[in-house]
């Protein structure tokens, strides 16, 4: 049987963990206890993850059989990260500590999902909306968020969040395309800074996928199709962003074969592209090992817990981990394309 996770301390305990890392004080033990208290917390919202997930599933798979849906727990790394940039951020208020990716085919099958999921009455429930398809983010990031609020059967999770992300493929592959180039290059494109060339660039992208898909425009790029792409023809030019994404090959070692659900742990080792995949009978036996490589607190080292349905669908949920921007690349050279066309 499944052991869950269970949360070990109080919030205010939490939230003073937090706020010790924020800080940037406290001795190394000091340090490593917070830690302990903070992804305790984090581990605490596994189950929580999991009843809203099979509810999310269930309805997706009434929209499209080729959906992909799988869940994830935040990085360590990537809250602690968060809590030094924001020192007065309060741990116990994240709401993306359990995550929900769903990726669908169509803008109408997200909207088609939307729809179900607020019709539905669960005990888990939503309690906040941002429709990034209808109002795109400055950076170019699209996509539906939900917010639930776990109230079902075991009431020591009631009040935990979970954040629930609907894409489409190409919005799936414009955000996790963001994500390779972070994790490789080392650039912080996610949270919109570093080099303002490379920000237009994903920027420019994502203004020309709203005019495929016919969705609303991204501030700042609001232009017709075609100078978009004259623009994203000088960007490519100067910084050769496609042919890099294509060199970030990851070497995939020991992927496993059954096609049942599985609980795994990613590790990429970004020096020498390496992923390691590792796939557990539990979840508490996944989240101890994933504790063990957060410990070497190594930054070589990326790791994440990863639940799915079916471990085919792997590569389609997180690409970011395997480097492959292909769906990106592709719609990146079919405008190059298109513009060049355009001035033969």
């Amino acid at each position: 049987m499944t052991r869950w996770a269970v949360q070990e301390y109080s919030r205010t305990q939490v939230k003073r963990a937090g706020e010790l890392i924020g800080g940037r004080g406290g001795s190394d033990e000091e340090v490593k206890a917070a830690r302990a208290k903070i992804s305790n917390f984090r581990s605490a919202h596994g189950y929580p993850l999991l009843s809203v997930t099979m509810h999310v599933r269930d309805k997706a798979a009434a929209v499209s059989s080729d959906v992909v849906v799988a869940r994830r727990l935040k990085r360590l790394p990537t809250i602690l990260d968060k809590l030094e940039r924001q020192p007065t951020m309060n741990v116990t208020t994240m709401q993306d500590l359990g995550g929900c990716r769903v990726v669908l085919s169509s803008v109408t099958d997200v909207y088609e999902l939307l729809s179900a999921l607020e019709a539905a009455n669960p005990q888990s429930r939503i309690v906040r909306k941002k429709d990034y398809i209808a109002e795109p983010q400055t950076t170019g990031y699209r996509g539906v968020h939900l917010i639930y609020s776990y109230g079902a059967s075991k009431t020591e999770y009631h009040g935990l969040k979970v954040e629930v992300q609907i894409r489409t493929e190409l919005q799936h592959a414009w955000a996790t395309s963001v994500e390779t180039m972070d994790l490789f290059s080392g650039s912080r494109l996610k949270y919109n800074e570093g080099d303002p060339m490379l920000r237009r660039y994903f920027v420019v992208v994502a203004a020309l996928m709203t005019h495929h898909e016919s969705t609303a425009a991204v501030p700042s790029a609001e232009a017709a199709r075609e100078e978009l792409r004259e623009e994203l023809a000088e960007l490519e030019g100067r910084l050769g962003i496609t042919e890099l994404l294509s060199g970030y090959a990851a070497i995939v070692g020991g992927m496993p074969t059954s096609d049942r659900r599985s609980t795994i742990v990613l590790k990429l080792w970004r020096d020498t592209r390496q992923l390691g995949v590792s796939v557990f009978e539990t979840q508490a036996d996944a989240e101890e090992h994933l504790a063990t490589v957060e410990a070497l607190n190594d930054e070589n080292i990326d790791a994440v817990l990863i639940s799915i349905s079916k471990v085919g669908q792997l590569q389609s949920a997180y690409p970011n981990y395997f480097a492959n921007t292909t769906a990106f690349v592709d719609f990146v050279s079919s405008q190059l394309d298109m513009s060049h066309v355009a001035h033969t």
